[in-house]
């Protein structure tokens, strides 16, 4: 994937992070150029999103980090990490040695951004998913508005924008939506089908998490 792709995920996901002014921006600048070092030297072996399973993974002995997973990065200092990669002098790894210091941070700044604190979960792949199978009706603001509603009968497709919504503290709710389709979850829309047959329950709960970044109007 070209570099500047990958600067355009980082920057999407920096919105999903507050900062003062000045330190955000420079740590924005730094995930930007983290994101195109871990496309050009990372992707093929950790993953698009980080999950360690690019399509070089298969040919590895050992199997490669989750950063999806905050608690992987949750107690490692940036300090330690740059450590540890400074020293893979063998094994795949070794491709870190070619890189300066200030490059390893920019990389480690953008593996940060590929996780939520606390959780397991990937905004960019549920973010992908989303604009793939839901924008057509939800809308790619999450609006409810998407062009396949342009006839809809009642119910309208869910806002996940209005403020009468909330997802946080429903997740297991929502997710059983998207798995089963509204109308076998809660008698709802028949025309929201269920998802449960074409996504995993870990690809759910990354569309679930990406619903949240949907502001209340």
């Amino acid at each position: 994937m070209k570099t500047r792709t990958w600067g355009a995920f980082a920057a999407l996901a920096g919105l999903w992070w507050g900062a003062a002014a000045s330190a955000q921006d420079a740590s924005e600048a730094s995930v930007v150029r983290g994101a195109g070092i871990y496309g050009d030297l990372c992707a093929s072996c950790h993953g698009r999103y980080g999950r360690g399973d690019g399509p070089l993974a298969g040919n590895l002995e050992v199997a490669l980090p989750d950063f999806s997973d905050s608690a992987w990065l949750a107690f490692r200092s940036d300090d330690q990490i740059v450590k540890g990669l400074r020293g893979a002098s063998h094994g795949p790894m070794a491709v870190a040695s070619v890189l300066d210091e200030a490059s390893l941070r920019d990389a480690i700044a953008y593996i940060r951004r590929l996780s939520v604190p606390g959780k397991r979960v990937s905004l960019l792949q549920g973010r992908d998913i989303y604009n793939a199978a839901c924008y057509a009706c939800h809308g790619v603001n999450g609006d409810g508005k998407g062009p396949a509603t342009l006839n809809f009968p009642d119910p309208q497709p869910r806002d996940f924008t209005s403020p009468d919504f909330a997802i946080e503290g429903r997740e297991e709710e929502v997710a059983r939506v998207i798995s089963l389709g509204a109308e076998a979850a809660f008698h709802g829309s028949p025309y929201m089908v269920d998802w449960g047959s074409r996504l995993s329950p870990e690809q759910i709960r990354d569309v679930v998490e990406y619903l949240k970044t949907f502001r209340p109007r």
